[in-house]
């Protein structure tokens, strides 16, 4: 239970002698693994690299598309940055799926930079590095912090809001054209209702504590300046460009988890949000739920607390608020939450913070331990039983020894277990653990079994299959009634494009999903290796 701790009894903070160099060494272990390696992979990596790969091509740079439809979930930054790195590195021999995932690591390390530059304006120096902890430790974020998609843009921009609406207090000028920069990057990355988010979180603020002054009125106007301007180009080029993409994106996407214009979705997303919040943002939800405690009496008066509480409180409203939330909506949450946490570890009672850290060591040094213990398993065939099983959940598995994820694997076990025998304050010993177990579980994961997961969940040699299989047919077009991601694949592995609307109706081969009809001409049949929900099949349509 999180009880008050006198002043007298609370653990001190970390010493001048800590290194800073340990943090940027775990970040990078913690990013690292995963960006290369493997194709992609559901949800949305596919249809990521899809889009990337038309730009490359020379598609229009205001209209992510792919197949024979505009894909506009989001706006166009995210695959224009993608496709940036993808070009250089894609000369040099890289897929595009791998160069274009580094891109994800480089903004979700701004996502942490700007989480610990905030930290440090709000608390002072050195605090901001427990919130970088707090933040990698998030469960959530293991996942969209290495994906292929726009979702990680939410992230950086809401970490770096938070730091230029802080600085705004010292700076207000460089602190708008930064905030500038933030709503740019939502207008043209995100959606219209994410930048609404963060307009409404930095007009409010204006209303309170230190903000509240003339000055805070240049921050909003140099930012209103940088971000709209720019912000606009990309639409005003698409409604010239493809009116009907446009009114699409309009009427169904433009406001995100609220839908678009055309119909607005309100007041559903209340019961999802908080059953999944607790687990996304553990443990940064109760650390902040434990600093709004201990630091109640002074809630309303202190700048450092004011404004992560207001982007959190305004943040969860907006999610309750939204008829279409999506895990990675929650995003939006991790920043503020990291930072209200970063206010109340140092005063964590002692018994809360050594079952925080007891739970994360047992937790992540057993999950740790079942990775090794299943890939010597598979690898050593005994018990061949147990074997068998791990071999048949995924196939198309061909075992081998990698060396690299082996050593890299062994290097980060053995950096956790030096970590745990460090000597730190009790409350960041708790999140320092809890952080490196994370990093732990997704590095051995990645490193051991990365192989293992991508030859059951990538759709290369089902699109190979096929386009081996129409090299026999004679040529015409192919309709279709698919999966998004199916037909993301389709493009991206094998350039192949299903025809759809009137055009369908001349097209001798129709490729779908699901059992044959019985009497139909079935000219393929596919499914990824161990799928046993997913099946393709082509057939022909007799013409008289």
């Amino acid at each position: 239970m999180l009880t008050y701790l006198p002043p007298s009894e609370r653990e001190t903070p970390a010493q001048p002698f800590d290194k800073p160099w340990l943090l940027l060494l775990l970040c990078v272990f913690w990013v690292l693994p995963g960006l290369v390696g493997h194709d992609p992979w559901k949800p949305g990596e596919l249809e990521t690299a899809a889009v990337i790969g038309r730009f490359l091509s020379g598609q229009h740079w205001s209209l992510p598309f792919f197949g024979e439809q505009p894909y506009l979930l989001a706006g166009p930054l995210y695959y224009w940055s993608g496709a940036l790195l993808a070009w250089p590195l894609g000369k040099l021999g890289m897929p595009v799926h791998d160069a274009a995932r580094l891109v994800t690591g480089l903004w979700t390390a701004l996502a942490m930079w700007g989480v610990g530059l905030a930290g440090r304006e709000l608390f002072g120096r050195r605090q901001g590095r427990v919130c970088v902890m707090i933040l990698i430790g998030s469960i959530g974020l293991v996942v969209w912090g290495h994906h292929l998609a726009p979702p990680v843009l939410t992230l950086t921009a809401f970490a770096w809001l938070a730091y230029a609406l802080a600085y705004a207090r010292r700076q207000p000028l460089f602190a708008g054209l930064l905030l500038g920069l933030v709503w740019l990057v939502l207008l043209a990355g995100t959606n219209l209702a994410q930048f609404g988010l963060a307009l409404l979180t930095a007009v409010a603020l204006g209303l309170v504590g230190p903000w509240r002054r003339p000055a805070y009125l240049v921050t909003l106007l140099a930012a209103l300046v940088v971000a709209l301007p720019i912000g606009a180009i990309w639409l005003i080029d698409l409604a010239h460009f493809d009116a009907a993409a446009f009114q699409h994106w309009y009427r169904l996407f433009a406001l995100g988890p609220y839908d678009g214009f055309g119909h607005v979705a309100w007041f559903s997303g209340a019961s999802y949000v908080l059953s999944v919040l607790p687990w996304f943002a553990w443990p940064a939800l109760p650390l902040a739920c434990w600093g709004l405690w201990v630091n109640r009496a002074e809630l309303l008066s202190q700048p450092k607390l004011l404004l992560p509480l207001l982007m959190a409180g305004l943040g969860l409203l907006w999610l309750m608020l939204a008829g279409d939330t999506r895990e990675s909506d929650l995003l939006v949450m991790l920043p503020p939450l990291a930072l209200l946490a970063g206010a109340g570890i140092d005063t964590l009672r002692r018994g809360a913070a050594a079952a925080l850290n007891w739970f994360g060591v047992m937790t992540f040094g057993l999950g740790g331990g079942l990775l090794w213990l299943g890939w010597l398993v598979l690898h050593g065939g005994s018990p061949a039983s147990w074997a068998s099983a791990l071999q048949a959940a995924s196939p198309a598995y061909q075992l081998s020894w990698r060396w690299g994820g082996l050593l890299f694997s062994i290097t980060i076990t053995v950096v956790w277990c030096w970590v745990l025998a460090r000597k730190r304050p009790l409350g960041r010993q708790a999140v320092t653990n809890w952080a490196c177990g994370v990093t732990l579980v997704w590095g051995v994961l990645i490193g051991l079994w990365q192989p293992w997961l991508d030859a059951s969940k990538s759709y290369r040699d089902v699109v190979a299959s096929l386009r081996l299989n129409l090299a026999d047919q004679a040529p015409g077009c192919i309709a279709g009634e698919v999966s998004a991601s199916m037909l993301a694949s389709l493009d991206y592995f094998g350039g192949i494009r299903l025809v759809s609307g009137p055009e369908a109706d001349e097209c001798p081969l129709v490729l779908k999903q699901g059992t044959p009809p019985v009497g139909s001409l079935v000219r393929w049949e596919g499914q990824r290796a161990g799928e046993s929900r997913e099946h393709f099949y082509l057939i022909e349509l007799p013409f008289d």
